[in-house]
């Protein structure tokens, strides 16, 4: 009975180192994903926050180009009225024209008579004897 007995002190030692050997490789499992979770939390706080950063700057990309279609609206109706403005405004040559006749008519530049000066002139002319 001695070797069952020691049969069966060895057959339950080698259970016992077996049990121990698999519950080391448990708690190292356990720790390794212990890890990964944390790992992946980290990446997961990682991903949000940059997530929001870009929320925030997408808001901020989208608050500008309003502004700037805001603004390019407004240039636009400008320049539909400076365009209104333009066909309603002289030409060149047009002004040419103006400029030609107003030096045509300046009275400081053109010689006029008055009408005393032209009846004055045409009674004299009248008065001296008419030429054969």
């Amino acid at each position: 009975m001695v070797e069952k007995g020691a049969e069966v002190k060895l057959v339950t030692s080698e259970i016992l180192r077996r049990v121990n050997e698999e519950s080391r490789r448990i708690r190292i499992l356990e720790q390794r994903m212990e890890r990964i979770y944390d790992s992946v939390n980290g990446l997961q706080e990682n991903v949000i926050s940059q997530l929001n950063d870009l929320k925030f700057g997408i808001e901020r990309l989208s608050d500008k180009i309003l502004k700037l279609s805001e603004r390019l609206t407004g240039i636009e109706n400008e320049i539909e009225k400076v365009n209104k403005g333009l066909g309603k405004a002289a030409t060149k040559a047009e002004v040419k024209q103006i400029e030609t006749f107003m030096d045509i008519v300046n009275p400081i530049t053109s010689k006029f008579v008055t009408k005393e000066e032209l009846e004055r002139t045409l009674e004299e002319r009248s008065r001296m004897p008419k030429r054969a």
